[in-house]
């Protein structure tokens, strides 16, 4: 018998990284499905859920959710986070530059939960910690651990593709 895990069905990776992110920060505080549903209803307000059933999340969809639901009304003043996005119009940066100002802003507040979320081609996930051979996530379709070498700003075949403009820092607030 084969499993279906999220990803394999939809392409609703993007909704769960916010929904992870969120969770992450704000361990045992958080109602992950209430989130999650917010997300989708202000999803579809905007957008064509099936698009996102189909094709998957965009940086400009992901910027609009972020905006509408995290950082306005209830989420905003109940889950206040801080979201930036550092690599916006950034050109001349290697990879190893990108993965050790990630780290650095992961280690910033030893008191303070931090993640990151990044996009690939293929998916969105939530990086929680780094090393100098590792990256860690917190992701929902139970892929826990990569090796940094797996992924590049620049495209190679063999390598998950990340793209300076699907790179999201989130901080938690208070």
């Amino acid at each position: 018998m084969i499993l279906s895990k999220q990803g394999s069905l939809d392409n609703f990776c993007g909704i769960y990284s916010i929904v992870n992110a969120v969770s992450y920060l704000y361990i045992k505080k958080l109602k992950p499905k209430n989130l999650f549903l917010r997300l989708i209803n202000q999803y579809h307000q905007k957008y064509n859920i099936t698009d996102l059933i189909n094709y998957g999340m965009t940086n400009v969809e992901m910027d609009n959710l972020i905006i509408d639901v995290l950082q306005q009304g209830y989420y905003y003043q109940h889950y206040p986070i801080t979201v930036t996005m550092p690599y916006r119009n950034t050109s001349n940066l290697t990879t190893p530059q990108l993965f050790s100002q990630i780290n650095r802003f992961l280690n910033k507040y030893p008191d303070k939960r931090t993640c990151v979320i990044i996009g690939t081609q293929y998916h969105w996930s939530v990086i929680r910690a780094m090393n100098s051979k590792f990256i860690y996530f917190s992701d929902s379709s139970n892929f826990n651990k990569a090796y940094r070498h797996s992924f590049s700003i620049v495209n190679h075949n063999k390598t998950y593709q990340i793209n300076l403009d699907d790179i999201y820092f989130f901080e938690r607030s208070t």
